[in-house]
């Protein structure tokens, strides 16, 4: 798995072994190997101006997610050809993330975890906006990986979440 990360923002202080191991852990949980993926850290003004561009709301957001595959999400025979595969890129506001946290009573650590998880699986075709049922489905996947996340168990071992 290749997981490139860049942060383009100089409030917050951004963990990489922190994101690059939960992201790992997060496409495995998806059943994803060789891929790769690009997160982006930005800042209010930023995601605002990103928002605005590709969504057409003035507003700034918490994740946004660019799948490499706007058409669904490649079968198995073409993500064997395409080695690795590219899923596309997820971009952050830390501002909001940390905003988020406070006001749901929880760690910006946990936050980011939700907004990974959720940009993840934007990258591999889910999309709650399409419709209730697709919302649901949506929000199942990423609560069955936060509660597998939080709770520190995964298929291969014990992580370290002590962030939490």
């Amino acid at each position: 798995m290749n997981i490139e990360i860049r942060n383009q923002q100089k409030k917050y202080r951004v963990n990489q072994n922190f994101i690059r191991s939960n992201v790992k852990t997060i496409l495995s949980f998806c059943r994803l190997k060789n891929v790769e993926v690009s997160i982006l850290f930005v800042n209010n003004r930023r995601m605002r101006l990103l928002n605005k561009q590709y969504r057409d709301k003035n507003s700034s957001t918490d994740v946004l997610s660019f799948p490499m595959y706007e058409d669904g999400f490649p079968d198995k025979k073409v993500s064997k050809i395409i080695q690795p595969l590219l899923l596309g890129d997820i971009v952050i506001s830390m501002e909001k993330a940390h905003k988020q946290a406070k006001e749901q009573g929880h760690s910006p650590s946990k936050e980011l975890l939700l907004l990974l998880t959720h940009g993840v699986l934007h990258l591999t075709g889910y999309d709650h906006e399409l419709s209730p049922v697709e919302e649901r489905r949506m929000r199942k996947k990423e609560n069955l990986i936060l509660a597998k996340l939080t709770n520190g168990t995964v298929e291969s071992g014990k992580i370290q979440l002590s962030e939490l």
